[in-house]
């Protein structure tokens, strides 16, 4: 074992409008992380499982798959992506608490336990699979278990990111979706789902015009942000093939397949309504492209036997 471990867990765009809680997208931004072997084995002691969520997923991992740890741990962490913002922190953390206990214990697992702790960890899997494999990840409960699916990308898309300074909690988020929807509502998002994947595989600008739309989650959470609405008219009017609200918000994102668009120039229309709203908003915009590599570990042990990471 050796005395410290570094690894890279990216952030994840989700939903991309009618995926509610299938589609995870790995963006090229992440965070990083460290583990140092310290004191004695067991000890574990490094904040309350309740404050830290790295230390908390690792001791439920204890909990759930067993092992001993080999040492007491350290951990130091590099926060890139902001949190409570629609872009996968919590799932970058409970990754690395994963990993710190494959790390201490010398027990990598599955890709299957792995991804169906971090579901029931989590309460959904698209953030963490998109985390774990990169790219653009479907799931889907399958036979009591997870079944995953890695989906293509247009070699050339460019993602425009919007992300106002505004909180959005998972649980105020999902407490304000319906608990029953209507036949139309759910034909209207299999078909758009089926033109988003479509358009994502072609390259089709046209397809994913249509594919972002939304009935489900996006309507009832806009409120919760503030001008989202008008933001994502801004970004296809500047020429965005699509744009929607990733997770629970507040992050905006828009797809560019057009190389002589700029993603900055999206990025700064979404921001307008945000920051001309009587009480302003500012917003940060950065231009990203998704990741075809997941959790990035450098050390010498394996999270994960049966996949590379």
């Amino acid at each position: 074992m050796k005395r410290s471990v570094s690894l890279a867990v990216p952030a994840t765009l989700s939903n991309l409008g009618p995926g509610f809680d299938v589609l995870g997208l790995a963006i090229d931004r992440e965070n990083r992380f460290a583990f140092y072997a310290e004191g004695l084995p067991g000890d574990l002691r490094v904040a309350s499982p309740n404050d830290h969520l790295i230390v908390h997923t690792l001791r439920r991992a204890l909990d759930r798959f067993g092992g001993v740890p080999r040492s007491g741990i350290r951990i130091t962490q590099q926060q890139v992506i902001p949190r409570s913002r629609g872009q996968g922190s919590s799932s970058t953390a409970r990754v690395a608490g994963l990993a710190a206990w494959a790390w201490l214990t010398g027990a990598p697992l599955t890709l299957d336990d792995a991804l169906g702790f971090l579901a029931d960890e989590e309460g959904h899997a698209d953030n963490a699979a998109g985390a774990l494999l990169g790219g653009l990840v479907a799931v889907a409960p399958a036979d009591g278990g997870l079944a995953w699916l890695r989906l293509p990308l247009p070699a050339g898309l460019r993602i425009a990111l919007c992300v106002p300074e505004v909180e959005i909690s998972t649980d105020a988020a999902r407490a304000v979706l319906p608990r029953q929807i209507s036949l139309t509502d759910a034909v209207h998002n299999l078909g758009r789902l089926a033109f988003l994947l479509g358009g994502l595989a072609g390259a089709d600008a046209s397809a994913l015009a249509v594919g972002v739309g939304d009935r489900l989650h996006q309507p009832h959470r806009a409120p919760l942000i503030g001008p989202a609405g008008a933001a994502l008219e801004a970004a296809r009017a500047a020429g965005a093939a699509g744009a929607f609200i990733s997770g629970s918000g507040s992050t905006l994102a828009a797809l560019v397949l057009d190389p002589q668009i700029s993603v900055e120039a999206i990025g700064a229309a979404m921001a307008g309504p945000f920051e001309m709203a009587a009480v302003p908003v500012p917003c940060a915009v950065h231009s990203v492209r998704p990741r075809a590599r997941g959790v990035w570990i450098d050390g010498g042990f394996a999270l994960i036997d049966e996949a590379p990471c």
